[in-house]
């Protein structure tokens, strides 16, 4: 945990405007009217995603690709605080999905059409007490490949400076020359000058380590006339730098501190402080080679990598921090320590904690860059989009690479390629430290068309993402491609073949990395299933991902974690042809399979059942009943899927794990009997009363002995009392029509779960779990006021 002291408000105050918000879904004349009537409005707090809420409905505009939920125009009101009393003003929106338009007392103050973006609205002109407004518009659907949701879906910030101040992300941190005992640290200020006459002003500035320590610092004096804005360059020097990476993400801090004297003045040099601007960063080197992949600290690195949407099961696009950091936690049990942000700017807080938790970012700001419903707001605005993402994230060390695009439907084609051109240089205008990408599908017109699209891509990037191109890389190499390769989309179990990318060959990709020095890793499609860009009806989205909505990581997810994890591991998991599975893309489709022994048809018939075992250890000896099925080496199979068939037994199917001789992991699965109750586990002791935090509490539907019956699809009945309320319920089935945010949800394979967000008083919370004729439970969670 990072050691430093914070910043001080007393010359910048930043809040998160969350609470006091009132919501109207539908047009209202005159909302931006600071005497209009809202009583009658919802009271909700900030995020907020009004599309997750539903119906579903399969004659929805947004169709298959927005998960079959409705879309429309929304309004939101509240009134500042009190307490603004003039200076510099900013309003930051991390997102609003989209086209949004902001109003302050009935003046209108900006619009942006990019749903993705954080952007900032100088409001500097504000009075505490007056009515801001924001319109949002998702009307032209599907205007997404995938679920966006709708509203206020990320947090909204008030920003309070002196007129003499740095401007928003006016810092840029880089650290150009790193060894082991010194690094060269860059700090880029923008500092801004919107007083009415000229000033001279000294920018000081420190470098604070993990500890919170002072370990560097310098200051720049120069003068600023009024309206003028002016980059002050200075360079320091940290001895013994803590290197940032995965595992060791230590991270330091910049304080820009501005202080302001008059020009006629002969008083000290540094003057009155004016504002006081914090910036976290890393001490890393990152460098993209074509024969070694990535060197990070100048070690060799591979990135085991998943791609991940916004949106997060019952939950919608209005992600709390919680729900990000359960979701990293969950990949870095599995060995993950990459990820790609598909296909836009994520929200800031994911950023954040990749930084904290030691993960690698490919950071994207669009999909398709002429997409019928954004061709109209892509010319005008795509140069402010673009500079936004990066000027927000460029000092995450987290951050490794810039992808521009993904996937443009005129791929290869002239047009196309300008664009690509001009989206690159941009990037590297804006940062030159980061390597520009753009993830290049395997299209074009037959296979030579297939390549000469791809190469002409190659030239135009600094760092080539492929998209299910992983048997091509021997003949892009062949033709001259001599630029790093990355896969930044790949399947979790088939890859393509010849010029074919769709073509069922059952080698993982993953090895189309781990036997070549010159990829750089691979980016799972997806880690985690998600709303939307669903095949048909009743699916509403993604069903293949390594981990359902609910965060359950699926049987073939222990594949990657074999492959990936240097923990030892075993897992068992039965081929179950009658598993039902929501309508997907046999392509990125694994076969069935289940964790769990039940299997009643093959009782009788003494049946047998096809099992895999996944391992990362030298050998695996299966035992059903105690009794020996077999032993099988890793060695004998490479491709990690060691296969068994096994005559059908009730009872214990157990593996154990060995390596040097050493049980070193055991997995068992146990057969279910008839149900007899629900049982409620949540992921946390205590969480914090902060209007935002979440526990996740799972409902299994288990026999007499706790074993959880696999078929089960009881319906749940959830109730949640005292310091918290229900804020979603899922199963994983993303065929199923039930509501997100209702109370009643059916299990799914015998599970469900309910996820409980805490009030912002202390005190505890209380969920129920109650199913027709089983054995009901019930849990408190304690509840603990903010440290």
């Amino acid at each position: 945990m990072s050691g430093f002291p914070g910043p001080t408000e007393q010359y910048r105050r930043t809040r998160r405007l969350e609470e006091g918000w009132r919501f109207h879904q539908g047009e209202a004349d005159g909302a931006a009217d600071p005497e209009f009537d809202d009583d009658g409005w919802q009271s909700v707090e900030i995020p907020h995603d009004w599309s997750i809420e539903g119906p579903f409905d399969p004659e929805h505009p947004a169709g298959s690709a927005g998960a079959f939920l409705p879309g429309g125009v929304g309004w939101y009101r509240r009134s500042l605080p009190t307490d603004v009393d003039g200076g510099k003003v900013y309003l930051r929106f991390d997102g609003v999905y989209r086209d949004s338009d902001v109003y302050l007392g009935g003046d209108h103050v900006g619009n942006r059409p990019n749903g993705y973006t954080s952007f900032n609205d100088d409001v500097s002109q504000a009075e505490g007490g007056e009515t801001l407004a924001v319109r949002v518009d998702n009307t032209d659907l599907p205007n997404c490949r995938w679920y966006s949701g709708s509203g206020i879906y990320r947090h909204v910030h008030l920003i309070e400076t002196s007129p003499l101040h740095v401007v928003p992300w006016g810092t840029d941190v880089r650290t150009p020359a790193v060894t082991g005992r010194r690094a060269r640290v860059d700090v880029h200020t923008e500092v801004a000058n919107d007083a009415e006459e000229a000033a001279v002003c000294t920018l000081s500035t420190a470098v604070y380590d993990p500890s919170g320590e002072v370990v560097a610092e310098t200051a720049t004096e120069r003068r600023l006339d009024a309206g003028e804005k002016g980059t002050f360059d200075q360079e320091l020097v940290v001895t013994d730098p803590e290197l940032w990476s995965p595992a060791t993400p230590e991270r330091y801090h910049v304080r820009s501190v501005v202080h302001r004297r008059d020009p006629d003045e002969t008083g000290a040099a540094t003057g009155e402080p004016v504002d006081d601007y914090v910036t976290p960063f890393g001490i890393r080197t990152v460098t993209f080679s074509a024969d070694e992949g990535v060197l990070l600290n100048g070690d060799s690195l591979t990135l085991k990598g998943v791609n991940l949407h916004h949106s997060a099961g019952a939950l919608g696009a209005a992600v709390p921090e919680r729900a990000l950091e359960r979701r990293l936690e969950t990949l870095a049990e599995m060995g993950v320590n990459a990820i790609r942000t598909a296909h836009n700017p994520p929200q800031p807080e994911l950023l954040a904690l990749c930084d904290r938790m030691g993960f690698l970012v490919i950071d994207e700001a669009f999909d398709k860059w002429r997409h019928e419903k954004t061709e109209q707001f892509f010319d005008e605005w795509w140069r402010e989009d673009l500079a936004a993402m990066i000027r927000r994230d460029r000092n995450h060390p987290s951050v490794i690479a810039w992808s521009v695009g993904n996937e443009s439907y005129d791929h290869g084609d002239e047009g196309m390629l300008d664009d690509l051109e001009m989206l690159v240089e941009a990037a590297n205008d804006l940062d030159p430290t980061r390597p520009a990408t753009y993830g290049s599908p395997a299209w074009g017109d037959g296979h030579e068309g297939i390549l000469e699209n791809a190469e002409a891509v190659a030239e135009r990037v600094d760092l080539f993402s492929g998209n299910y191109m992983e048997h091509h890389y021997d003949e892009l190499r062949e033709r001259g491609v001599d630029i790093p390769i990355v896969g930044s989309e790949c399947r979790p179990f088939f890859r393509g073949s010849g010029d074919d990318p769709l073509a069922f060959v059952p080698r993982n990709p993953w090895f189309d990395v781990a036997e070549r020095a010159d990829v750089a890793g691979q980016f799972i499609w997806a880690g985690f299933d998600y709303l939307g860009e669903a095949r048909e009806w009743p699916s509403k989205g993604w069903p293949t991902g390594l981990i359902d909505t609910c965060g359950v990581p699926k049987p073939p997810a222990a594949f990657h974690r074999s492959v990936w994890s240097d923990e030892p591991m075993v897992e068992i998991a039965a081929f179950d042809p009658d598993r039902e599975r929501a309508p997907a893309r046999p392509a990125w489709s694994w076969p069935a399979l289940s964790a769990h022994w039940t299997f009643p048809d093959r009782e009788d018939s003494r049946g047998f059942v096809h099992v895999v075992t996944f391992t990362n250890a030298e050998r695996v000896t299966l035992y059903q009943n105690d009794e020996t099925i077999g032993v099988q080496h890793l060695a004998d199979n490479p491709d990690h899927m060691i296969e068994w068939y096994v005559p059908y037994e009730p009872g214990t199917l157990r593996a154990v794990a060995e390596t040097d001789g050493e049980v070193v992991a055991t997995h068992e699965l146990e057969t279910a009997g008839e149900p007899a109750r629900v049982d409620l586990d949540p992921d946390r002791e205590a969480i914090t009363a902060d209007g935002q935090d979440l526990v996740y509490v799972d409902a299994r539907i288990v026999d007499d002995d706790g074993v959880v019956v696999p078929r089960a699809d009881h319906e749940i009945e959830f109730s949640v009392s005292g310091a918290g309320d229900l804020a979603g319920i899922d199963n994983g089935d993303l065929a199923s029509d039930e509501s997100y945010t209702g109370s009643r949800r059916s299990a799914s394979h015998g599970t469900a779960l309910a996820i409980v967000q805490a009030d912002r008083e202390s005190g505890e919370v209380t969920i129920t779990a109650d199913v027709d004729e089983l054995e009901n439970d019930e849990v408190t969670v304690p509840v603990r006021p903010p440290e």
